[in-house]
């Protein structure tokens, strides 16, 4: 699930449902809350109490989960920025090649499609279509122009959404960092932590990420990533709970505009990008460039062939999962 949730449109939920284990997350997340904590807390002296609400809220289960879910991001952080800059079309043309078949997952789940489905199908479109066309014109993926407070208020209200998508399956959490033009900066936050604080060597692929948060000190950096895991705790408890709520009162409408959503990708992550101009970095030029049609040249051909690859990839990977899901 971790390595799903660092590449944009594979969904961490679509994961748990091939492994299986999707109900059992759904479970063990809406038994957190305020009583259970506080219960936790008052057995903390007494081992057997202790251990019996543990096991009842599968409290172990989400620990081990979420530590492999870290130490995949861990690894991965500086891998995907390295990627992004160096090769856009190979990436971003791999990104949308997984993402199209999670398309099928909501809308295969919507029971009855209608008017109203089909126009929340246009609105998540356009919404999202919208909102990233503003963020392509006021927020870059570099470094705010070192202004703290507004990194800080974006990073914290971008975590909420994305991890709150982290539990749909076909919605990836790091698809809406994506959408939200803070992917590559959270990236390059991770990256920044594990050479300050855990002495990682810096490498060529890590110096593409570490130029995002090159303005901010390591202080600031530990309370950038600190608001982002706090968004993240926030954003599983509460927003899950909102989406559970609109799934159970206008299930097919709900997943009609997720649906969306998902479609959006295709414009979002469109892997032909306007020239870079001369005396601007790629890091804050590409969140900014606008969509061209390409020329039919080897880099558009190799870009066709691995969306098509990773396309075939996705697909059959949903396939089994579907197959895994109906045994």
């Amino acid at each position: 699930m971790g390595v799903a949730d660092v590449i944009p449109g594979v969904s961490g939920g679509t994961i748990a449902l091939i492994l299986n284990i999707y109900e059992r997350l759904i479970a063990a997340i809406k038994s957190i809350s305020p009583a259970s904590v506080l219960s936790i807390l008052k057995s903390i002296t007494k081992p057997k109490e202790l251990l019996k609400t543990v096991k009842e809220l599968d409290l172990l289960f989400l620990i081990v989960l979420a530590c492999g879910i870290f130490s995949a991001v861990l690894t991965l952080s500086s891998v995907i920025p390295n990627l992004v800059f160096k090769h856009t079309e190979y990436t971003f043309g791999c990104f949308i090649g997984l993402i199209i078949p999670s398309i099928f997952i909501p809308w295969k789940l919507i029971k009855e499609k209608s008017v109203s489905t089909y126009a929340a199908l246009i609105a998540g479109l356009a919404l999202t279509i919208t909102f990233s066309y503003l963020m392509k014109e006021h927020v870059n993926s570099g470094s705010y122009d070192g202004n703290f407070s507004t990194a800080v208020l974006v990073l914290f209200f971008s975590a909420v959404l994305a991890i709150s998508a982290m539990i749909l399956p076909g919605i990836s959490g790091s698809f809406i960092l994506m959408l939200l033009g803070q992917y590559l900066f959270v990236s390059g936050l991770i990256a920044r932590i594990k050479v300050d604080i855990l002495g990682s060597s810096v490498n060529e692929r890590k110096k593409m990420a570490l130029e995002l948060v090159q303005d901010f000190s390591t202080v600031e950096v530990c309370i950038l990533i600190t608001v982002f895991m706090t968004g993240c705790v926030i954003g599983i408890l509460l927003m899950s709970r909102f989406i559970h709520f609109c799934l159970k009162k206008s299930h097919d409408v709900t997943m009609a505009f997720l649906t969306g959503m998902i479609c959006s990708s295709v414009y979002v992550l469109w892997p032909y990008k306007a020239a870079k101009p001369d005396g601007i970095d790629m890091k804050d030029w590409l969140p900014k460039a606008p969509n061209i049609i390409p020329e039919m040249n080897s880099t558009t051909g190799i870009s066709i062939a691995i969306f098509f690859t990773a396309l075939i990839c996705s697909a059959a990977f949903i396939i089994y999962g579907n197959k895994r899901a109906e045994d």
